[in-house]
């Protein structure tokens, strides 16, 4: 599955995760602008834990607020991001692209 994991460093970050399956994930410096290591899991949340990640990194964050949209409350990363433990808000890309392309075949 494709996601995009919210507030990494800064940044957002698209990775190719299995669900519940650690992972590891380097954005090197010319793709990132500095390198970025990420590992961990991406796993199913309720939406309240979801809201509550999400509502920590605005707060931590506030270039990030326009994820309050998001609509599928259901994935968050959790593990670290260049050493430091994160729990961070995911999205899929199929859930990203109904966001804005509501009612659009969207091809995996």
């Amino acid at each position: 599955m494709k996601v995009f994991i919210y507030n990494v460093d800064g940044l957002t970050v698209p990775v190719e995760v299995e669900p519940g399956l650690p992972f590891k994930f380097v954005c090197s410096e010319e793709e990132c602008g500095r390198e970025v290591v990420v590992e961990g899991i991406v796993r199913p949340a309720s939406e309240e834990e979801f809201t509550r990640i999400l509502e920590d990194t605005v707060a931590e964050n506030p270039d990030f607020e326009k994820i309050r949209e998001i609509t599928a409350r259901t994935l968050i990363f959790e593990g670290k991001v260049n050493g430091k433990e994160v729990k961070l808000p995911a999205e899929s890309f199929n859930d990203f692209a109904k966001r804005f392309l509501d009612g659009v075949l969207v091809l995996r």
